[in-house]
């Protein structure tokens, strides 16, 4: 999915090895007192830390397996040890978040009918913080990458990621899981494609000689992976069996009942907190899939999750509430614009709707009012008129009114009003500069006709050109299954043909023609 995840990145750059390795470091950073004949305490600056024998761990895991493996071995002992002696405080903040998330995540699992103890991958994954993001720019509870949460449905634009959602992540956690144990028929090989990538699993599986076990592959498993089965089974014991180490949580976090509040407007969640007598990053809490601190004007539709106690009071004053919480776009000071001749300022008034032709603009991903500005030979300020906008905010397929001048002298002085400078001419602007002559000032109406004509011929010639291919960079975990998805449904036998591919297998870095 990934190539890195916050817990086995740790793990790994503290250099976990064998059970024998973790023990050692302990003796020589704590004297071990003999307590009993099958535990030994190791003094702590506060607490007593127990060292559990191999033959009681092993007699514990094998009480917890249910449907999934949980081997004992050293690269286990290793990990448990680290998760009981050496980063105590890691397994205590996971045990006061536990109350939070896993009745939710214990709800999906049996909505799927899959295994319990799938919920501590979660812990494995992000420490179950639903804003934690990886050094591979994963997100969430779950660790999506930005292209497998698309696949799976996870909205992301510029003010929400729905991969921080923790009910809509945990769905499509476990939808990717159980695709992923349909591929492998194993749910331990599950966990580690979840973490490398279905196309790592197989190469593993064909330099092991065929072995379709995790254990029967794991040399031949990228580093992380091979330490990310065993996390899982460490932090099941750990997780169990902390009392036992004498772990105990000390500020645990427990759920509050919520409501849902449909917003189709601009709100403060601050201000909104205030107007509904509640901590002031509540809402913030309670909402980790927002990016900002406020919902903006054009967003729609917004489910915002407030506490369930607060909605008598929203129900009574519901309009003023929601009025005084309307979000304030913040006053910025501008760059003065330079001077422009008056003349020039009489033809930019003219571009009105009575003096030019409505057209509606559709836009698109990555657009802003700047880059439309540009593309449309008009002034930020001009869209903003037509189209009723407070702020800066676009959201994608939002259709926004233009309009286009019927002259160029009209079109030359929006341009030269534009706070920021043209960086590409249109081809209907190339042809009339390129043909206008000597005589470019005789009657708007010939310029006019003119522009028509060349921008015809420009319309034409551009018809002819082929258009570009479309490359797609393949990222680590990428199949042919999941870009042919991405790319308006190509099949993967298209992909394959188009770029000569024999099977399946994808490297990161390739390039793939898909369009």
């Amino acid at each position: 999915m990934r190539t890195s995840t916050l817990l086995t990145s740790l793990v790994l750059s503290l250099g976990l090895g064998s059970a024998v390795q973790a023990r050692q470091t302990t003796a020589l950073d704590f004297p071990a007192v003999q307590v009993k004949d099958t535990t030994k305490v190791l003094p702590d600056t506060v607490e007593f830390i127990p060292v559990e024998t191999d033959e009681l761990i092993q007699d514990r895991l094998s009480c917890l397996e249910q449907e999934i493996p949980l081997e004992f071995n050293k690269q286990v002992r290793g990990l448990i040890d680290y998760f009981t002696i050496r980063n105590r405080k890691y397994t205590r903040r996971v045990l006061e978040r536990q109350p939070l998330y896993f009745p939710m995540f214990e709800k999906y699992l049996a909505k799927h009918n899959m295994p319990d103890e799938l919920k501590y991958l979660a812990v494995v994954e992000s420490a179950l913080l639903p804003k934690a993001v990886s050094s591979a720019k994963a997100v969430g509870l779950w660790q999506f990458m930005d292209f497998t949460g698309r696949d799976f449905r996870l909205v992301q634009n510029h003010y929400l990621d729905e991969r921080m959602d923790p009910e809509k992540s945990t769905e499509a956690a476990c939808k990717f899981l159980k695709q992923l144990y349909r591929m492998f028929g194993s749910w331990e090989m599950a966990l580690a494609a979840y973490n490398c990538g279905p196309g790592n699993v197989r190469k593993a599986i064909a330099r092991s000689g065929g072995k379709k076990t995790f254990w029967g592959i794991y040399p031949y498993l990228p580093k992380e992976t091979r330490a990310y089965v065993p996390s899982f089974t460490a932090l099941i014991y750990a997780m169990n069996h902390a009392a036992d180490h004498n772990i105990k949580p000390l500020n645990l976090q427990l759920p509050i009942e919520t409501d849902t509040l449909l917003i189709n407007q601009s709100v403060d969640l601050k201000l909104l907190a205030l107007q509904l007598n509640l901590p002031e990053d509540q809402l913030v809490n309670l909402n980790p899939a927002l990016k900002l601190k406020h919902i903006p004007a054009n967003a729609a539709n917004v489910a915002l999750r407030i506490p369930a106690n607060a909605r008598p009071l929203l129900e009574e004053n519901r309009l003023a509430i929601l009025d005084s919480a309307r979000y304030r776009t913040p006053v910025r000071t501008r760059q003065p614009l330079p001077e422009v001749p008056a003349s020039m300022l009489a033809k930019a008034e003219a571009v009105t709707p009575d003096s030019t032709s409505k057209r509606m603009y559709v836009v698109r991903r990555g657009d802003n009012l700047s880059t439309i500005a540009k593309k449309q030979n008009v002034t930020v300020e001009q869209l903003k008129a037509w189209n009723k906008l407070s702020g800066n905010n676009l959201l994608a397929n939002q259709k926004l009114v233009v309009f286009k001048p019927e002259t160029r002298e009209l079109k030359e002085a929006t341009q030269k009003l534009s706070p920021e400078p043209q960086l590409l001419a249109s081809a209907e602007e190339t042809t009339v500069s390129k043909h206008a002559g000597p005589n470019a000032e005789n009657t708007p109406a010939e310029n006019a006709a003119t522009a028509t004509v060349t921008a015809k011929k420009a319309v034409v010639q551009k018809n002819k050109v082929e258009k570009p291919q479309t490359i797609h960079h393949v990222q680590p975990g990428d199949t042919l299954w999941n870009i042919s998805k991405r790319y308006n449904n190509v099949s993967v036998e298209q992909l394959k043909k188009a770029n000569k591919l024999k099977d399946d297998e994808l490297k990161p870095g390739m390039k793939l023609i898909v369009g």
